[in-house]
């Protein structure tokens, strides 16, 4: 027994100092020779890269486009129908309501315009329209809601 404490003691040391020891490994890692890059080349990826960045600014220029003239078109059998609708309309109500129609038709025939404008732009000039365009599309919308109101308003 006397000698069981010892060795205990030694071998819990013994077991200490091989945790401590360092086993690392020092890697080298080497990089790959590359081939040297030419003025070829860069000027061959910089015209890759051009054309498909123009390529993809066409496409969302021509989905914004559609999007938009497929919303005007609805817009417009909206209109449509609320002209109908205020046909019944009678006196001062009636009156009120041609101007706003009147005002809902030219604000429509001014995104038609911007619309146009837009398809007729080139790709790299089109973002500052599109800002015009989507300011002139809110419009008309809020327009459009608001005579529908009203129009609602007074045939009831």
């Amino acid at each position: 027994m006397k000698y069981v404490t010892p060795c205990c003691l030694s071998l819990s040391l013994f077991l200490v100092a091989c945790a401590n020891e360092d086993t690392s490994e020092t890697v080298v890692v080497k990089k790959p020779v590359a081939e040297p890059v030419s003025d070829e080349d860069v000027s061959r990826e910089f015209g890759e890269a051009y054309d498909a960045t123009k390529e993809f600014t066409q496409q969302k220029h021509d989905e914004y486009a559609a999007k938009l003239d497929e919303q005007l078109k609805e817009l417009n059998v909206k209109i449509d129908q609320l002209q109908e609708k205020g046909s019944d309309l009678k006196d001062d109500a009636k009156v009120k309501w041609n101007e706003q129609m009147d005002e809902l038709k030219v604000q429509r025939d001014h995104v038609s315009e911007k619309l146009e404008e837009f398809n007729d732009a080139s790709a790299d000039a089109w973002e500052g329209l599109k800002q015009d365009l989507d300011t002139a599309w809110e419009n008309l919308k809020n327009s459009f809601e608001k005579t529908k109101n009203e129009v609602s308003n007074s045939v009831d």
